[in-house]
């Protein structure tokens, strides 16, 4: 068996820890490998921190409400403190597993957030690399090392988290509008439209817009507005670009309907807005 984990403290103790004058701290955190023998691990009482599993490869036997489940590859698993834990591996199905032990009074707030559960998430080499760095932080603790931790214990729960959304919805992982996402901001200044947004995705219009608006959150022509206009305010700021080429770099053929199209969308006119930016970034000398 491979066997490779980080603690945050020198001393081990088989019930964990326990640290509720924190938010949230990582205990400890591991990955196992098993090749020539099997593996059984009998909490009856639990642990009094929190543990998550992440099933990578292979295949992991536990007891659950009352019953043993064969969960496969991709799964997670949750155990509360002082929830039994009973478990094994066989060395046959190729195992391999990472784990991770938590603490603090916020931890319930945090599991509730991420709607984190025992459930099925896919293989991701992503989260793989996430416990891994937090193993590697745990063994050397440099400097800033409980912060490296649990910034990687975050990317670790928002993955799950996402991955999870992902496969409950379809509309998450749809990928040709994350396709049309990056490409509209990329060419926010083209002569896009609805029907043009629809071919490009390869499907058709009615449900291009559904989809698009089930993803993102607002139609596909109120994305690009928003999104022409956010890069007119960026060009703006520099002081240097008129107000007319500002329109026609960020696809707007007409000033005079740039002009409306701002001032609706942020509330006062371009012209206005730029003012507003002069005024702030000139010094007022007579302060001085």
């Amino acid at each position: 068996m491979i066997n490779v984990s980080g603690h945050l403290r020198n001393e081990r103790r088989a019930t964990g820890f326990e640290d509720l004058s924190t938010a949230l701290t990582v205990n400890c955190c591991g990955m196992q490998i098993f090749k020539t023998k099997d593996y059984k691990q009998n909490r009856a009482a639990g642990r009094v921190d929190y543990q998550l599993i992440y099933i990578y490869k292979g295949a992991g036997h536990y007891y659950i409400h009352g019953k043993w489940k064969s969960l496969s590859a991709g799964n997670v698993l949750l155990f509360r403190p002082k929830e039994a834990q009973t478990y094994s591996y066989f060395f046959k199905e190729h195992p391999e597993i990472y784990w991770i032990h938590f603490t603090g009074y916020n931890c319930e707030k945090i599991i509730q957030k991420y709607n984190l559960h025992n459930c099925y998430i896919g293989e991701h080499s992503l989260l793989k690399t996430f416990f891994q760095e937090v193993i590697i932080e745990l063994q050397l603790k440099k400097p800033f090392f409980e912060d490296m931790v649990l910034s990687n214990f975050w990317q670790i729960l928002a993955t799950i988290a996402r991955s999870h959304q992902q496969i409950l919805s379809p509309f998450g992982n749809d990928f040709s509008i994350n396709r049309l996402v990056i490409q509209l901001n990329q060419t926010y200044m083209d002569d896009w439209n609805v029907e043009s947004m629809a071919e490009y995705c390869k499907l058709s219009v009615g449900y291009f817009s559904h989809l698009f608006k089930k993803r993102i959150g607002s139609s596909p022509m109120k994305y690009l507005t928003e999104l022409r206009i956010e890069k007119a305010k960026e060009l703006i700021a520099t002081n240097s670009i008129s107000l007319s080429n500002i329109a026609q770099m960020t696809g707007f053929n007409d000033p005079l309907y740039f002009s409306r199209v701002f001032k609706k969308t942020t509330g006062i006119p371009p012209k206005e807005f730029q003012q507003s930016l002069l005024t702030i970034n000139t010094p007022n000398w007579w302060d001085e």
